[in-house]
C-alpha cells in the first residue's frame, strides 16, 4: 500500500498534441509524446473549522388579537314566522369577552339582553304581528363599541278575526276566502 502512495507522490506523465489538436495526457508512453515528471501531489490540509452557536431566532411577535365576532344566527334576515306568538333566537359572539364588556341586545329598540343565555340562545314571548328588528351590541369599559351585528328584520303574520284563512306571506296572492265568511249582507 505504501508503495502505491509513494509512487503517486512522484509519477511519470506523458503528453502528446493528435492530428486533431487534441492535448492528451497518460502514464503510457506514446511515439509523439513528451515526458513529463511530476514531482508531487497537491495536498490540501483543512483549518480547525471554527464552531459558531446559531443564530438566535428573533422572538415570534405575539398573537395579533382576533377579531371580535357579532353575529344574530336566529331568526334569519327576512324570516316571516306564521301563527306564533313567541320564536327562539340565537347569536354567537367571538372573541369578546374581556372584563367590563357589556352586550346589548335589543328588539325594536327594546334592551332584551337580561333574556339573553350564556350560550347565545333567548326566547321572545307575547309577540304582537308586524315587522320587528333584532340589533345586537358589545361595548367595553369606556363605553366603545367593539362589536356590532348587522340588524335583522322579521314578521310575525296571525290570522285575525276578520280574515280567518290562513296568513299571507308579504308578496304572495292571498288566500281564498270561505264561503260566507267576512262578508255581512
Amino acid at each position: 500500500m505504501l508503495g502505491v502512495c509513494a509512487s503517486a507522490w512522484s509519477a511519470t506523465v506523458y503528453k502528446w498534441v493528435d492530428d486533431a489538436g487534441v492535448t492528451h495526457y497518460s502514464d503510457q508512453p506514446n511515439p509523439k509524446a513528451q515526458k513529463l515528471q511530476i514531482s508531487g501531489a497537491q495536498t490540501y490540509g483543512s483549518q480547525q473549522a471554527a464552531v459558531t452557536a446559531p443564530a438566535t431566532a428573533p422572538a415570534a411577535p405575539p398573537p395579533a388579537a382576533a377579531t371580535p365576532v357579532c353575529v344574530i344566527d336566529t331568526p334569519g334576515a327576512g324570516q316571516v314566522f306564521l301563527d306564533v306568538f313567541s320564536i327562539t333566537g340565537h347569536v354567537t359572539l367571538a372573541h369578546v369577552s374581556a372584563d367590563g364588556d357589556q352586550t346589548t341586545l335589543r328588539m325594536d329598540g327594546q334592551d332584551i339582553s337580561g333574556l339573553l343565555g350564556g350560550d347565545g340562545r333567548f326566547a321572545l314571548n307575547s309577540l304582537d304581528r308586524g315587522e320587528h328588528s333584532l340589533t345586537l351590541q358589545v361595548t367595553n369599559a369606556r363605553g366603545e363599541v367593539v362589536c356590532q351585528a348587522t340588524a335583522v328584520n322579521f314578521s310575525i303574520r296571525q290570522r285575525s278575526a276578520t280574515a280567518p284563512g290562513v296568513p299571507t306571506v308579504p308578496g304572495a296572492p292571498a288566500a281564498p276566502k270561505a264561503p260566507g265568511v267576512g262578508v255581512v249582507h
